[in-house]
């Protein structure tokens, strides 16, 4: 009697495993499917991130895509549990999404703007929404937000600084840790990535593609900073997640990597430029 009463406590907590497993899966398909959003957010993530606490919300008009490249199968259930979709795969943000473009490009192609992040931007729903819509409405191939100097942001070029009386500024240069794609400047990009690139250069890269094959007055009405909406991109001495980078393969060479691909695409020397600017 007991031998059958210990048989049936296990069946039934299989079956309990099993349908939650199911409901989990059936759940992340039906928030693409029922909302049929047209944007993307992607990013590849780590342990020490907060995405999962800032980039969700009911209210959002994008989906989100992420990659895990941690080993705690703790945190991976966390953000599946969360996000719409999700695998773990090794590498930086743009291998891992490089990866998944050309692994999966049905999926890539029910989307028109990619927001592609690094894990710790701190950034919330409705400005991302807000970037999406921006982004629409102006045609742009690439947008980024900017970010304030109020000393809580790492701020890697001045160009990027936010300019509060501007809505955007149209400019040649998009920081890689916060380019918003259309898909025709995503296509154009992607045939010049070469995956062994990690961050340094990338951001460079997809403005050239972008020069390539387009008339010049066009091109500088398509890629813009969006002053309107501003992010905060964590300063060196308070994020978690520093050394997370030097774990990817490589990650210690990626400017001679950058130099490398640069001279060998005959890619010319970079300088920021401004074209123009909406005012609020």
């Amino acid at each position: 009697m007991k031998i059958e009463i210990i048989f049936l406590l296990i069946i039934i907590l299989f079956l309990l495993n099993y349908y939650e497993n199911i409901k989990n899966n059936s759940v992340n398909q039906e928030n693409f499917t029922n909302k049929n959003h047209k944007n993307l957010v992607f990013s590849s993530v780590g342990d020490n991130t907060q995405f999962d606490d800032l980039w969700l919300g009911n209210n959002r008009n994008y989906d989100i895509y992420v990659i895990y490249y941690g080993n705690d199968d703790k945190i991976y259930n966390k953000y599946k549990n969360k996000v719409d979709y999700i695998e773990r795969r090794k590498g930086s943000k743009f291998q891992n999404f490089h990866y998944l473009y050309h692994k999966k490009p049905e999926f890539i192609n029910k989307y028109e703007r990619f927001f592609i992040l690094d894990d710790d931007i701190i950034f919330n729903v409705n400005s991302i929404n807000e970037m999406f819509d921006i982004s629409k409405k102006y045609d742009l191939w690439i947008c980024g937000p900017t970010f304030k100097k109020d000393g809580k942001s790492k701020i890697s070029w001045k160009i990027t600084i936010n300019q509060p009386n501007n809505l955007l500024r149209y400019t040649n240069f998009v920081e890689v840790n916060t380019p918003l794609f259309n898909k025709y400047a995503l296509n154009k990009f992607m045939k010049m990535y070469d995956p062994v690139l990690i961050g340094w250069g990338i951001d460079y890269l997809y403005s050239y593609a972008l020069l390539l094959d387009n008339d010049f007055e066009t091109y500088k009405r398509k890629i813009a900073l969006i002053d309107k909406i501003t992010c905060i991109n964590p300063l060196d001495d308070i994020k978690n997640n520093s050394r997370e980078l030097y774990n990817v393969k490589n990650a210690n060479n990626r400017e001679k990597i950058w130099l490398l691909i640069k001279k060998r695409n005959n890619i010319p020397d970079f300088k920021f430029k401004e074209y123009g600017k909406i005012l609020v």
